[in-house]
């Protein structure tokens, strides 16, 4: 079944210069699709009711190549029903052109978005490469984009670009080196970005896309550089910060603060109950020694270690192992937006089952309206005890179904009614064993989104 939705879709198309010695045509040419919606869930290119690669925001998909003609073009989404959804209420046409890549870029809020096309000739000039960025973010703000030479600093850089919002400008062609990306506001010389050392390689065209990184850092971006390849390479600003935050999931202790202290940062948290995630704590990446303390500023834990990378959101969760210690484990946050289809982190701290054997795995089932556990779509199946995995859920209640496996039958550990994930953003759901509880268990859902 296909379900159409109402878009309004901007086209427009720009056409760069060929720069190439061949005056043959191979009669071949080529699309490929960059998302730059944020909200998005996963989008898949369907040419003549084929449908092809699909890429997820800050994605590509594969570049398909084609005979020279015209082809239906339609753009659609997988729901948790497998049902394929259309982004479009009528089909686009592709025109393929011979040795042109048909680059597509889906941008703005995906229940009004805009889809740009641009025309990319082939190139193939020895010890030169070409180079251009389009901005994605939005339509208030421009950027000047830097290059220097190896890992050369600003002063040393030289301007290749002034971007506008979703507009190609005139492509740069450049020697095939290692270079460094600065990126200013325009006509500004403050540096808000700058990546680490790129190779880049001849006879290939980069197109670097602008987007916001959803990250822990506030108003930050991300540069992902398109190429034929069939993934971006994503860049982060070698400055850029990240985010902790805490949660404790050991009942005996309803009153504790965190330590956490790296040789660059040293942070202590507010006093938080059980089963209550702390604020956050921006931090510089590097490792860290975590600890819990009670209300009375007694150690619980001591020095637990966490690498805490670059422009990462993490949540660390303390609990009390089966083998009577407390134990931690760390989930790093998926901050975007998402509104169509939300990815659900499920961490399972449950080892018991309710007749006080051992568990080792637990299955977990989301379903709606009339569907059964065994009709569904929508589940994760043998998560270990203090094990995590995800699904995506789409934006809407479900009830949810916990069970395990034991003597050839499925036996259930709890169940919920009418779970609500269709806030923005993305979910942690935590799974966890309550004597206080009629069932002996508990979840708790958590939404994590940039601020």
């Amino acid at each position: 079944m296909t379900l159409l939705k109402k878009s309004s879709v901007l086209l427009l198309t720009t056409l760069l210069a060929a720069c190439s010695d061949s005056d043959e045509s191979s009669g071949t040419g080529y699309v490929q699709m960059y998302n730059a919606s944020s909200n998005s869930p996963n989008v898949y290119l369907e040419i003549d009711d084929v449908i092809r690669t699909g890429a997820g925001f800050g994605q590509v998909t594969t570049r398909h190549n084609y005979n020279n003609d015209d082809y239906e073009l339609n753009y659609l989404y997988i729901n948790d029903n497998d049902d394929y959804i259309s982004l479009l209420e009528d089909n686009d046409t592709l025109s393929i052109k011979s040795d042109v890549k048909h680059l597509k870029v889906l941008a703005g809020d995906y229940n009004e978005p805009q889809i740009k096309q641009f025309e990319i000739a082939e190139f193939d000039v020895d010890d030169k490469f070409q180079l251009a960025a389009i901005n994605t973010v939005s339509d208030d703000k421009e950027y000047d984009i830097y290059l220097a030479k190896d890992d050369y600093d600003f002063v040393d850089a030289e301007l290749i670009s002034t971007t506008n919002y979703l507009a190609l400008p005139e492509l740069n062609e450049l020697t095939e080196d290692n270079y460094t990306f600065y990126v200013t506001l325009k006509d500004d010389s403050n540096v808000i970005f700058q990546s680490n050392m790129v190779d880049f390689d001849d006879e290939q065209t980069y197109i670097v896309m602008i987007r916001p990184s959803f990250s822990a850092q506030p108003g930050g971006i991300t540069l992902d550089i398109v190429s034929d390849a069939s993934s971006v390479t994503s860049l982060t600003h070698v400055d850029a910060k990240s985010q902790i935050r805490f949660y404790n999931a050991i009942d005996e202790y309803s009153n504790v603060s965190f330590n956490a202290s790296s040789t660059k940062d040293e942070i202590t948290t507010e006093l938080v109950n059980n089963d209550v995630a702390t604020d956050y704590h921006s931090v510089n990446a590097g490792t860290f020694m975590l600890s819990m303390l009670d209300s009375s500023n007694n150690l619980i834990v001591s020095n637990y270690v966490e690498a805490v990378n670059k422009n990462v959101s993490l949540l660390s969760i303390f609990y009390q192992h089966s083998a009577g210690y407390p134990a931690m484990i760390s989930v790093a946050e998926n901050l975007t937006p998402n509104e169509v289809s939300h990815q659900v982190q499920v961490v399972n701290l449950i080892d018991t089952s309710p007749f006080d054997t051992e568990l080792n795995e637990i299955d977990i089932y989301f379903t709606e309206g009339t569907e059964t556990i065994e009709d569904t779509t929508s589940y994760i199946k043998s998560i270990d005890a203090f094990e995590t995995k995800s699904v995506y859920l789409d934006s809407q209640s479900y009830d949810v179904t916990i069970t395990y496996q034991a003597n050839n039958q499925t036996i259930s550990i709890l169940q919920l009614a009418d779970m609500d994930f269709s806030e923005k953003g993305n979910y942690i759901l935590i799974l966890e064993e309550d004597e206080k509880q009629t069932d002996g268990y508990k979840v708790t859902l958590l939404n994590t989104l940039a601020q």
